[in-house]
């Protein structure tokens, strides 16, 4: 998925070789992922490898390599110290995700979904939840997407967005239950 805003290109992407396993083991660091902590380097490996994470890019432009060492610096000329994609591709820079927990046939569950505050507020993160229902409505056997919301604003959002009711127990006839290590 791509978009243009403000002058800025963005991709959304389910590619395992963009991620950014630093941004992500920040993001669940954060404050706004209370229920998330940081993972070893093992441990985010292998969560990644069991997961499918959509990643939230800035898109660089790809710069052209310098004329020479003694060239003097420009936008079209880039410093030979600089240290532009050596392939001439663009840059990607990670600032949000989303993460699905995911048999990918039967079963969905959405969860880290995470938009860097300075990227925040220009429909950044109602884009990345629009692609999560892109990604939902694409598996066609698929019996319950979950999440889990926060009361109010996050159960009202995530209702509109993707269609997520809370489950009424009496209707269907289950009862949520988790268990919660502390952290």
């Amino acid at each position: 998925w791509h978009r243009t805003a403000d002058d800025k290109s963005y991709l959304i992407s389910t590619s395992r070789t963009h991620l950014d396993p630093s941004f992500i083991n920040t993001a669940l660091g954060a404050e706004e992922m209370y229920w998330a902590r940081p993972l070893s380097p093992p441990s985010l490996q292998t969560m990644l490898d069991n997961s499918l994470t959509l990643g939230l890019y800035v898109i660089s432009p790809a710069l052209p390599p310098p004329r020479s060492s003694s060239s003097p610096s420009s936008p079209r000329t880039p410093s030979p110290t600089s240290n532009p994609n050596s392939d001439g591709a663009e840059e990607l820079q990670q600032i949000g995700m989303a993460r699905f927990i995911t048999d990918f046939v039967s079963t969905a569950y959405l969860t880290d979904v995470y938009v860097l505050p300075a990227h925040r507020g220009g429909g950044l993160g109602k884009w990345l939840v629009a692609c999560c229902k892109d990604v939902i409505e694409s598996l066609p056997d698929l019996r319950r997407a979950m999440l889990m919301a926060s009361p109010g604003a996050g159960e009202r959002f995530y209702e509109k967005a993707l269609g997520m009711k809370a489950i009424n127990q009496k209707v269907e006839h289950i009862v949520p239950m988790s268990r919660r290590r502390e952290l």
